[in-house]
């Protein structure tokens, strides 16, 4: 690796490290068991996993062994899967240096084998496209993001069936702000069809602010 590689890969990571968005409220989507402690004991990972998200290490590694248990338990749950790899790529956030790589690593392939696994689920592969995009460019996933959210927002248009609102608004959101970086018509037109969309999952305030950035 060339000394150029490693300052913009030393640079990126000191960038995902302390950077942390406004967080939305989020997808809350069942597991794949009908095993009701599953369900119950996913939910919880997934109420740590957004306090994570936010900043908070201990609710990152709580969510961390309830999911690492979850798929041990059900190891075909793509679910459980995507969201475990999240919070693997979290983990990087919160390490030491020298220990960034190995959880970014490990993060992304946890998110790429729940998508190999589950390839026609939006719930899955819209976790692993918006952790793809929000990484710093160095780390080569924008275009694994640029595929997800292709697949998301054909699906959008052709077999709406798929989505919950709660799932079709943050889509929207965030492939609106993906898109937006290079073609601010397109990402205005997205965030105006998330607001449209009845559904929590990313408050009308967070939006509106996000197609003010685009201005």
């Amino acid at each position: 690796m060339s000394v150029a590689v490693l300052i913009r890969t030393f640079l990126g990571l000191m960038v995902f490290a302390v950077s942390l968005a406004a967080v939305e409220e989020g997808v809350r989507p069942l597991p794949m068991s009908d095993d009701p402690v599953v369900k119950e004991k996913f939910f919880t990972a997934l109420d740590l996993h957004q306090e994570g998200v936010a900043g908070d290490e201990d609710a990152v590694l709580q969510a961390q062994e309830i999911l690492e248990e979850l798929l041990i338990l059900n190891p075909d749950d793509a679910r459980v899967q995507v969201f475990l790899g999240n919070l693997y790529v979290l983990r990087a956030r919160d390490a030491v240096f020298y220990r960034k790589m190995k959880w970014l690593k490990k993060g992304g392939a946890t998110l790429d084998a729940a998508v190999v696994a589950a390839p026609e689920d939006p719930n899955v592969r819209s976790v692993r496209a918006v952790n793809s995009y929000m990484l710093p460019r160095v780390f080569g996933r924008r275009d694994i993001a640029e595929e997800d959210f292709s697949v998301l927002l054909d699906w959008a248009e052709t077999d709406p069936a798929r989505y919950t609102d709660s799932l079709l608004r943050f889509v929207y959101f965030h492939a609106g702000q993906f898109y937006g970086r290079k073609d601010e018509d397109k990402g205005r037109a997205l965030l105006d069809r998330a607001l449209n969309v009845p559904a929590d999952s990313v408050s009308d305030e967070q939006i509106r602010e996000a197609i003010e950035d685009l201005s």
